[in-house]
């Protein structure tokens, strides 16, 4: 299979592809532009240059490029479960689906999976089949027939409200854009034999690079453990259930068949210091998007898998404080607010506490005093936000709230 899809699937010989693959490239480039303009960058330098370093690993003459381009691979922060890559070379990363990941070589694998369609070129096998991908016109029609409601920032913003998304800001972009190679590549998939053909050349680049390849089918079960509780938000690839079962399975029959050996051996990879390291802090900002969009379980969670790594992290008791307030906003019942207020209180102290220097627990604070008229303790939470950052954006509309307690 390996061999077949390297040969250039779908072209004889004969026959000459390199214009209409220019021309493949070149949409692809276009819509990578378009997805980094639009969707929400995860900006951490130490984090691109260890992905670049596990990109360099999983290429087996330690080159990492396809035609002579090097693969590039940008995180993208949206809560949703994706990865995906463009037949450039982009590989585009959700932290959503990093946050669920436990070992850097599960991790290795999702890359591998997509560098794997890079390099056998499955989005021009897949246009010369029957059919091709669905055209931009079909996209953008397919996503207003269930509406372009998305989780932002925005949708957070000055009011704090929790956003209700039909689908995530990287979604909205793909599908209102009608990009349709991130489309395929990210939703709709490559259809099911290239897909295993991307687990089998993602578990060989795998072994090559010295991981453990019992990592492959962990990282789908992984990603497929949490699903129920994920919502309409998952409408990508790798958020699908059946679709994570086959990975699952296609890759566990792999090590039973083809790398027991390397399952085996006691020098395999599993994960490193590294990745322990760098993750606390994306699981820690999928966290808060989470909470934005609502999922307060999954939220919860993967805040408290950061503060069991680090206790006396401030902006995660900043985020949970978060997550018990607006959690409030939706209670059932004046006790469940009224705890939901409380803990919310709690966590924003120690906030404070843990570093008296961080201004947005202050913000918070001051508002959650002021509901409940301690005019006190709000007028100081609101001074000591604007004596820490006098510069704040909504400085005026919390200037205004002091100008009230005053009166």
């Amino acid at each position: 299979m390996l061999a077949a899809a390297c040969a250039s699937p779908g072209v004889t010989a004969g026959q000459t592809s390199v214009k209409p693959e220019l021309e493949l490239w070149a949409q692809a480039e276009k819509e990578a532009a378009q997805v980094d303009a639009r969707a929400r960058l995860y900006d951490d330098p130490r984090l691109d240059a260890y992905l670049a370093r596990i990109v360099e690993k999983l290429s087996p003459d330690g080159a990492p490029r396809v035609e002579g381009r090097a693969f590039r691979v940008t995180v993208v922060r949206d809560p949703a479960l994706s990865a995906f890559s463009l037949p450039s070379g982009r590989i585009f990363v959700h932290t959503g689906l990093l946050a669920c990941l436990e070992s850097e070589a599960q991790l290795a694998m999702i890359l591998a999976h997509e560098m794997t369609h890079v390099t056998n070129r499955h989005a021009w096998a897949l246009a010369r089949t029957a059919g091709g991908r669905p055209s931009a016109s079909t996209i953008v029609a397919s996503a207003a027939s269930i509406g372009l409601e998305r989780a932002t920032d925005a949708s957070v913003g000055t009011s704090d409200g929790v956003g209700t998304a039909a689908m995530s800001a990287t979604a909205s972009t793909i599908l209102g854009r009608g990009l349709p190679l991130a489309a395929e590549a990210a939703i709709y998939g490559h259809g099911p034999d290239l897909e295993r053909d991307a687990d089998a050349g993602g578990m060989a680049r795998l072994v090559s690079a010295g991981y453990n390849p019992k990592e492959a089918s962990r990282a789908f079960d992984v990603l497929r453990r949490d699903l129920a509780s994920r919502g309409s938000f998952e409408i990508f690839f790798f958020g699908n259930r059946e679709r994570l079962a086959e990975r699952a399975a296609t890759t566990a029959e792999l090590v039973r068949t083809h790398y027991a050996a390397a399952a085996a051996s006691p020098d395999t990879v599993r994960t490193t210091a590294e990745f322990g390291l760098l993750m606390p802090a994306v699981i820690r900002e999928n966290a808060r998007l989470d909470v934005q969009a609502g999922r307060f379980t999954l939220a919860a969670e993967q805040l408290d898998r950061v503060l069991a790594v680090t206790p006396r992290d401030p902006v995660a008791h900043l985020y949970y404080g978060d997550l018990y307030r607006l959690g409030s906003q939706r209670a059932q019942s004046i006790g469940e607010e009224t705890d939901g207020t409380r803990q919310a209180i709690e966590r924003y102290e120690s906030a404070v506490q843990l570093d008296p220097a961080f201004a947005d627990p202050f913000r918070q604070l001051g508002f959650l005093y002021y509901q409940q008229q301690e005019t006190a303790r709000a007028r100081a939470a609101f001074q000591q936000y604007l004596a820490l950052k006098p510069d704040a954006p909504d400085a005026e509309r919390v200037a205004g709230y002091l100008a009230d307690l005053d009166d």
